[in-house]
């Protein structure tokens, strides 16, 4: 029983993968479009900000 919970890990972790699912599409400095293809897909939008400090 307790090899299984690794297997089923790696199991649910290489589904995507395994699926052929493609990644998120970044798109890079265009708000507009990024929460208009959000709002037809009705997917959040992920918003990635840094600093250099």
């Amino acid at each position: 029983m307790r090899t299984r919970g690794p297997l089923l890990a790696a199991l649910l972790l290489a589904a995507p993968v395994l699926a052929g699912a493609a990644g998120p599409a970044w798109i890079s400095d265009d708000w507009p479009r990024a929460l208009a293809e959000a709002k037809a897909r009705q997917v959040p939008v992920f918003v990635d900000a840094w600093a250099p400090w």
